[in-house]
């Protein structure tokens, strides 16, 4: 199984209002410059520990993530790490034009040399409240918008597309990516309907925060879809994303779980209550029901089961990761930090993690 570390670029500081979304009042450049120079300790601690991948998203608002463009993220990360490749995880295609992501993703493998996974997907809710987009077409949009871009990387000449959502007279990416015959490019999987719109397109999927009991019935119904459509996937088509702590003890670990709230998934979806009815809307048009329960329930709330952390000692760690890995997952996706842990905690996590956990998946 190969590691990826998801490093959310948080904000650290102190007493900072949680609520989505956030003020920029509340944004004090002393903290976030320490803020990028915490960041990139922990990123290379994980390069030198021996991750594969050191992966960031797309956020926008969020006091919890300072990264609402991936890819120039990545293009700073690349600078910083030696041996990591670099995983953008992922892109929220519907509020881009695809073939603008098509050519900043082809300059970042050309740069990179090669060493680029991609992450397409919707986006969390929250996101349609930003750049005006029509939540309820988001899922079309997405799906057209891969199949351009997926274009845009294979075809030979120049060409044009005339779509539902997209109209394009001319698509002629230069530079073309250095992966051949394109990067690996990963969508969402936490659903019946993205693993069908995966399998179709050969892509590898990702699931994101379900819990691990889940997993064997999200991979055996990607195996399916993928028999139907005339492959065979592997484990490294596989990805999962899950929050991850892990100490010199189990007690060590439980302390930091419980008393910063590790493992919080829905801090980043939580508006403020101004911003509540209409966010709340946005749920019921984008959430659909997946793996684990994960669905839009009444008056748009969001129901999903509260995802539970891999904590523990070293042992421990491995023991849970090994679950993980025989439900047919080949690339564990973590998160160790967040704003609310103290950098130096996560610092520690991620050495531990390439010192004890990783060497025993070798």
């Amino acid at each position: 199984m190969q590691f990826s570390l998801f490093q959310p670029l948080p904000y650290f500081a102190p007493e900072l209002p949680r609520g989505w979304p956030q003020s920029p009042s509340k944004f004090d450049p002393r903290y976030g410059l320490k803020s990028v120079q915490r960041n990139m300790e922990i990123i290379e601690a994980a390069d030198a520990g021996g991750f594969d991948y050191i992966s960031v998203a797309e956020h926008h608002y969020a006091a919890r993530q300072m990264c609402p463009s991936p890819a120039l993220a990545a293009a700073l990360i690349v600078q910083r790490v030696k041996r990591a490749k670099i995983a953008i995880l992922g892109v929220d295609l519907p509020l881009h034009n695809p073939v603008q992501v098509a050519e900043e993703l082809a300059m970042l493998d050309t740069f990179s040399g090669g060493n680029l996974l991609v992450g397409l997907f919707r986006g969390t809710p929250n996101e349609y409240a930003t750049y005006g987009h029509n939540p309820g077409e988001s899922k079309a949009m997405f799906e057209e918008g891969v199949e351009l871009l997926l274009k845009a990387w294979s075809e030979p000449e120049p060409f044009g597309w005339e779509g539902v959502h997209y109209r394009h007279r001319m698509v002629s990416i230069w530079p073309q990516p250095v992966q051949r015959p394109r990067p690996p490019v990963l969508v969402s999987g936490n659903s019946p309907s993205s693993i069908e719109f995966a399998a179709r397109h050969r892509l590898k999927i990702g699931l994101s925060f379900l819990p691990v009991e889940f997993v064997p019935q999200a991979v055996a119904a990607f195996h399916e879809a993928a028999e139907r459509h005339g492959w065979r996937p592997g484990p490294e088509d596989v990805l999962w994303r899950g929050f991850a702590y892990v100490a010199e003890t189990d007690d060590n670990a439980r302390e930091v779980v419980e008393k910063y709230n590790f493992g919080d998934l829905y801090g980043i979806l939580a508006p403020t209550e101004r911003q509540a009815p209409s966010f709340l809307s946005i749920v019921s048009e984008v959430m659909e029901a997946g793996f684990g329960g994960a669905s839009a329930g009444g008056g748009g709330s969001l129901q999903m089961p509260p995802p539970q952390p891999i904590a523990g000692s070293p042992d421990k760690v491995v023991e849970q990761l090994r679950t993980v890995q025989e439900a047919g997952v080949g690339i564990a996706d973590l998160i160790v930090s967040t704003d609310a842990v103290p950098p130096e905690l996560s610092l520690e996590a991620v050495k531990l993690l390439g010192r004890d956990v990783i060497p025993a998946f070798r």
